[in-house]
């Protein structure tokens, strides 16, 4: 049988890459490879949950008198690590590849941070590091959809994967997929003709027995009571590229590439999966694994030891004692109140129940070694302990988690990295928003349409064909209004895409700030300086990103407030100086019309002054002469007579 086919036109039935017995016979591999695999996984999970002794082992209890107890360490061990986990938040930082990327890495930060926000990816690590730990399988599916990039669980017994993969991150594996149990009608409404075309399915398939189910009578690819068929969404690797398949028992419902590429141009798989721990054979497990042989130890111990408790032994004192007072003295020792029959005594047995207990002990020992210490969890920190001095204990406690705990880092930084791809690839034009601070909200455009004037041909009216410019013998152009470019454009940015951990340690951060509030007061300096950035960037603090950003948010508006009151102030300035300006230039002008009043007075007191003397002095001229004396006229002038006279 040829399993490769070619791929044919949307229009006509859909074919994969491979026939689709090909794809039946990739889920029914991967079926038989992991049923035994998957039935401990449900008994793990079992284990977690508290369900951890089996009906046959109830009743072998009740038949030997034990009581059927358990104390269940395994769940108090994976809360641990699940909370450590969920406290160990991460957020996908953008690192530019060269020099000129730099300005471009803010803006792929924010605009993923904005992505994984809206794809509620906080929740989805919350529920695949559930799977991780339990089942020690947990995936994830990243696509596109409604205008908008998802990221949601594949739930453990939903997930279909190869069972050759060897690796943790399930690179190396040929194929991945979802096998889920769908309406009828749902199918129906999702893939239409397709369907229908394959005679809308609904029955039972004898063949296919289920294994992640208890009721063995369900069959795997149909549900005829409720109308429900399994429906396959298979990622699959053939020729070179990524495939895509969606198909059921009776045949396919669509067929295609995977509409998915990297910053290479390849397809990709959009199903990212990750495991806390594989074997040789392939087998892969989660944390709860190699607690179980301990934990029904345990349990086993604490029955036995209570039973001890519960029970006394007998002794007959008297051999002729009747031989029906051996059963009533066996009934009446086991209780408080009993009464021993004549010929029987109770004896004590303490070195079975001491044996017993120390077993116990050494077991307890052994599991709690397999939890998360308590210096992990906080549980030995005293009031006076340092930030530092815990975060220390914790790391120290960290070591034998490292691994698993890297994994699962590994597993969401390929989810991002896949958001950032898929953004590349589909987001249009759209806002970003860059703080969750209600009070400072901002927002980032990308993929904005540039608008402006463009040349393009000019083409006859009537003919439509090419007109030449007469003047130069080119092709005439017309200047018309058009898109000129894209700003922020997202598929232009060549981007590394990094995990920036934050750790949930409230001393510490209180330590931080502290630390951080004495080195300003004695810089003199205060937050909003750029010195004081740089140490929030290099220390431990939770957040620092967002915090940087807010401080840079306040100095730009208090900078902005600044230069408003700057302004404000130069004008007020500006406006009192031109006030006094006016006061002495009137006072000036007052001054000098003063001045002027007084020159012209004074120049008409001197007129009036030279008039008068010219008056007085004609007066003067015509009044009559005094008398001289005659003698003396005589003497000068002899006889003539006087003038006047």
């Amino acid at each position: 049988m040829n399993d490769e086919v070619e791929i044919v036109a949307a229009d006509e039935t859909p074919k994969p890459a491979v026939s689709h017995d090909r794809l039946k016979e990739m889920v029914t591999i991967f079926r038989d490879a992991v049923e035994t695999n998957a039935k401990d996984a449900r008994r793990d999970r079992d284990y977690y949950d508290g369900r951890q002794i089996s009906e046959a082992a109830r009743h072998e209890l009740e038949r030997r008198g034990q009581p059927a107890i358990w104390t269940n360490k395994i769940g108090s061990a994976v809360t641990g690590v699940l909370g450590i986990l969920d406290a160990g938040e991460s957020d996908p930082e953008a690192m530019p590849r060269n020099y000129s990327g730099q300005d471009a890495a803010d803006i792929v930060t924010k605009t993923l941070r904005y992505v994984a926000d809206r794809a509620d990816h906080k929740r989805t690590r919350k529920l695949t590091s559930s799977n991780f730990v339990i089942q020690g399988v947990c995936a994830a599916l990243t696509v596109f959809e409604s205008n908008r990039i998802t990221s949601d669980r594949i739930r453990f017994d939903d997930f279909v994967f190869d069972p050759y993969s060897e690796e943790l991150d399930f690179s190396d594996a040929k194929y991945l997929g979802i096998a889920k149990m769908m309406e009828a009608d749902d199918v129906e409404t999702l893939y239409g003709e397709a369907y229908t075309s394959l005679g809308s399915p609904t029955g039972q398939d004898s063949d296919f027995l289920g294994f992640m189910a208890d009721d063995k009578k369900k069959n795997w690819w149909a549900d005829a009571k409720r109308k429900r068929i399994r429906v396959v969404d298979l990622y699959y690797e053939a020729r070179g590229n990524w495939h895509r398949a969606v198909f059921i028992r009776d045949g396919v419902l669509y067929a295609g590439l995977s509409p998915y590429h990297n910053d290479e141009g390849e397809t990709i798989c959009p199903i990212t999966a990750a495991s806390w721990e594989i074997t040789q054979d392939g087998c892969r497990y989660g944390m709860v694994r190699n607690m179980i042989p301990l934990q029904d130890e345990v349990n086993s111990r604490r029955s036995k030891l209570l039973h001890h408790a519960n029970s006394r032994q007998t002794q007959q004192t008297d051999q002729f004692a009747p031989a029906a007072n051996k059963e009533i003295a066996r009934r009446e020792a086991a209780k408080p109140d009993g009464t021993i029959p004549y010929g029987w005594a109770p004896i004590a047995a303490p070195d079975m129940a001491q044996g017993q207990m120390l077993v116990l002990q050494q077991s307890t020992a052994d599991l709690d070694r397999m939890a998360p210490t308590p210096s992990v969890l906080g549980r030995v920190a005293s009031s006076n302990e340092s930030g530092r001095a815990r975060q220390i204990l914790q790391q120290a406690g960290y070591t034998e988690l490292a691994r698993a705990f890297s994994n699962f880092e590994a597993f969401e930084l390929s989810i991002y990295r896949k958001m950032w791809w898929i953004a590349k690839e589909y987001l249009g034009p759209m806002l970003v928003r860059i703080t969750d601070d209600p009070r400072a909200m901002e927002f980032l455009s990308i993929n904005e349409p540039q608008m402006g004037v463009v040349e393009q041909p000019a083409l006859h009216p009537e003919t439509g064909a090419p007109m030449i410019n007469p003047m130069t013998g080119a092709p005439a152009t017309i200047a018309v209004p058009g898109q000129v470019g894209i700003k922020n454009h997202l598929a232009e940015m060549d981007m590394d895409i990094i995990l920036t951990t934050v750790p949930d340690t409230v001393t510490l951060a209180q330590e931080t700030f502290q630390a951080l509030s004495e080195y300003a007061s004695a810089m003199r300096v205060s937050f909003l300086d750029p010195s004081v950035w740089a140490a929030i960037e290099m220390s431990p603090m939770p957040n620092k990103r967002e915090t940087i950003d807010r401080l840079k948010a306040l100095k730009q508006e208090g900078d902005q407030m600044g230069a408003e009151a700057a302004q404000a102030q130069a004008q007020a300035s500006q406006q009192a100086q031109g006030v006094e300006i006016a006061v002495k230039q009137a006072k000036a002008a007052k001054d000098t019309a003063s001045a002027q009043k007084t020159t012209i007075e004074a120049e008409k007191l001197k007129q009036d002054k030279d008039i008068t003397d010219a008056v007085v002095a004609h007066h003067v001229q015509q009044a009559p002469q005094p008398m001289v004396d005659a003698s003396i006229w005589n003497q000068q002038y002899g006889e003539q007579p006087f003038p006047g006279y």
